[in-house]
């Protein structure tokens, strides 16, 4: 393959496993903007959209899902049609739906697998990577009056909430637990959650451990401190307050101001620190998700964008983006781990809880 297409499935592969953006960057050891030009390089070369973004998290339109299912067909001695099947659709000597049609036959003992592993189960929770159980909500009967939380069966299984950008941080960490757990299954469901979602996730009994964004400490139920991100600041890397070492409030809330889209949580968090530090945010000139246009925005105007955690990460790394100096000093989103009030006392949850944490 050419360099730019191995550069495109290297993207396409390493997204279909992770789901997320950031994760994909930090594997690949590229910029998150490259992984977002792949991928958007590749999609324009078959003339078809593979993912669907939301913040940082992507997922399987029906036609990627249509390809993927086409290369899990193939086995491992013929991997390399896969990649050709690839580079043929990416220089235009293929079409998408007849590759994927003459490819789908070999895959039809796996069809079944695969619609099951990116079947979106909720609007909210679009990535599940492949290593996972995804979530599904079961029609279970009301339980009896003092039944134990958790049945006792041949594997436990444990339900992780966890906003998708928090869980990069343990993703390691979580395969090293299940592989030297075979008697426990863990169920992933990521989803951007804060605290007020946490507790009905643990109310509905979706949940037994979340990780979740919070300015302060929990009080809907038993919480603790994991980590801080900080806030920070970006413009242009031309802008002219760009090499001031203290700014003011003023200055900065004079800025025109570039945001991710309306109830995003990331955004709502980041706008309630600032105005908690004396920083309101003035009406955004630009409100989206697409994280690349939003890099795009900010290079080529004046606009500042906040950010934290690995999009903060990922906007630090872009060329021509530099980082705001606000002399009371920008504040901090944290990260909250919490367990299910019912199996507080669950030797496996606690196990789980503690590995992760540590």
């Amino acid at each position: 393959m050419s360099g730019s297409i191995a550069l495109q499935f290297d993207v396409f592969a390493r997204l279909v496993a992770t789901g997320n953006i950031s994760a994909c960057s930090d594997a690949l050891n590229i910029p998150a903007v490259t992984v977002l030009e792949a991928m958007s390089s590749l999609e324009d070369s078959l003339g078809c959209q593979i993912f669907s973004m939301s913040g940082e998290g992507v997922a399987l339109t029906e036609a990627g899902r249509r390809i993927v299912t086409a290369l899990a067909g193939m086995r491992a001695n013929n991997w390399k049609s896969g990649t050709d099947l690839l580079d043929d659709l990416a220089s235009g000597s293929a079409k998408a739906d007849e590759a994927t049609e003459t490819a789908l036959p070999q895959a039809q003992r796996l069809q079944a697998i695969e619609t099951v592993a990116y079947e979106p189960m909720l609007e909210e929770a679009p990535v599940k990577p492949k290593h996972f159980q995804p979530y599904r909500p079961e029609k279970k009967q009301p339980p009896t009056a003092g039944a134990p939380a958790v049945i006792s069966a041949a594997t436990q299984t444990i339900t992780l909430a966890s906003h998708p950008a928090i869980f990069s941080h343990f993703q390691e960490a979580l395969l090293a637990f299940e592989e030297a757990s075979p008697d426990i299954g863990i169920t992933l469901m990521l989803e951007s959650i804060d605290e007020d979602q946490a507790a009905r996730l643990f109310y509905e009994n979706k949940a037994d451990i979340a990780y979740y964004y919070a300015l302060s400490e929990t009080h809907n139920f038993p919480s603790r401190y994991a980590w801080s991100e900080r806030i920070s600041l970006f413009v242009s890397a031309d802008h002219p307050l760009a090499a001031e070492e203290a700014l003011g409030a003023r200055e900065i809330a004079a800025l025109p101001y570039a945001a991710l889209g309306q109830g995003n949580l990331s955004r709502v968090l980041a706008e309630q620190a600032l105005a908690e530090s004396g920083l309101e945010m003035p009406a955004p000139e630009l409100e989206t998700d697409d994280l690349y246009r939003l890099m795009r925005h900010v290079q080529q105007g004046t606009a500042c964008f906040p950010a934290f955690g690995a999009m903060a990460k990922d906007f630090g790394r872009m060329k021509g983006i530099a980082r705001l100096a606000y002399a009371s000093g920008l504040p901090q989103i944290q990260v909250r781990q919490a367990i299910r009030p019912a199996l507080a006392q669950d030797p496996a949850v606690q196990a789980l809880a503690e590995f992760l944490f540590r």
